[in-house]
C-alpha cells in the first residue's frame, strides 16, 4: 500500500500525462457523482479506499483544475513536497512574491483565508476548489504545490492539525513580508 505521498506524487504524474480533453472530464466531474472512467482508473491503480471515494472525487477534480488548460511544457509540475500549500496560499505559486515589496498582498487575502479555516468539513472541498481556480489563474506552472496538503484537508476532515499545519504556513510566508514592508516604510 502507498503512502499518502507516494499517492499523490503517482496522482500527480498521471494527470500530467493525460491529455486535454481527459483533464476537461476530471475538471467537470461532479464529487458526488458517478466519476468518469479516467478516474476510476486512477482508483483502481492507486487503490483508492472506498468509503473515501466522494474525497478522492474531489481531490483529482482539484489536481486537474491546477493543471494548465494550454499545451503542457514538459516543465510543468503539480506536486512538490517542497511547497506547502498554505504558503501557495500566500504567494499565488509565485516564487518572487511580493512583486511589491511596499504592499505584500497575498494571493487569497487573510480574510478569505480565515473563511476557509473556518469552513465546514463537509463544505471543504467546494472551497479549496474555489481557491484552486483562483490559483490556477495565477501560480507558475513550473513550480507544484504540496498537494499531500490538499489531500489531507479533504481525507482528514476531524484533524485540526492539518487546519493548523496550513495557517502556520500560510503565515510563515505572509509574516516576512509584512515585516519588511514595515522596516522599508519606516526607513523612507
Amino acid at each position: 500500500m502507498l503512502s499518502l505521498d507516494e499517492t499523490m506524487e503517482a496522482v500527480s504524474q498521471r494527470l500530467l500525462g493525460l491529455d486535454p480533453g481527459s483533464l476537461a472530464e476530471l475538471r467537470r466531474m461532479e464529487p458526488n457523482g458517478v466519476g468518469t472512467p479516467i478516474f476510476w482508473r486512477l482508483a483502481a491503480e492507486l487503490g483508492f479506499r472506498v468509503d473515501q471515494t466522494m474525497q478522492w472525487m474531489q481531490i483529482v477534480r482539484i489536481l486537474a483544475i491546477l493543471i494548465p488548460k494550454s499545451r503542457l511544457s514538459p516543465a510543468v509540475r503539480l506536486h512538490d513536497r517542497s511547497r506547502q500549500f498554505g504558503r501557495v496560499l500566500c504567494d499565488g505559486g509565485d516564487q518572487e512574491w511580493p512583486s511589491d515589496p511596499q504592499k505584500p498582498r497575498p494571493a487569497l487575502s487573510e480574510v478569505r483565508f480565515a473563511r476557509l479555516l473556518a469552513t465546514p468539513a463537509a463544505q471543504r472541498g467546494e472551497a479549496i476548489e474555489r481557491i484552486a481556480r483562483m490559483l490556477a489563474r495565477t501560480r507558475t506552472p513550473e513550480v507544484g504545490i504540496n498537494c499531500k496538503d490538499i489531500a489531507r484537508l479533504l481525507l482528514q476532515t476531524d484533524d485540526s492539525l492539518s487546519l493548523q499545519n496550513l495557517a502556520r504556513d500560510y503565515y510563515r510566508r505572509l509574516d516576512p513580508a509584512d515585516r519588511n514592508a514595515i522596516k522599508e516604510g519606516i526607513a523612507e
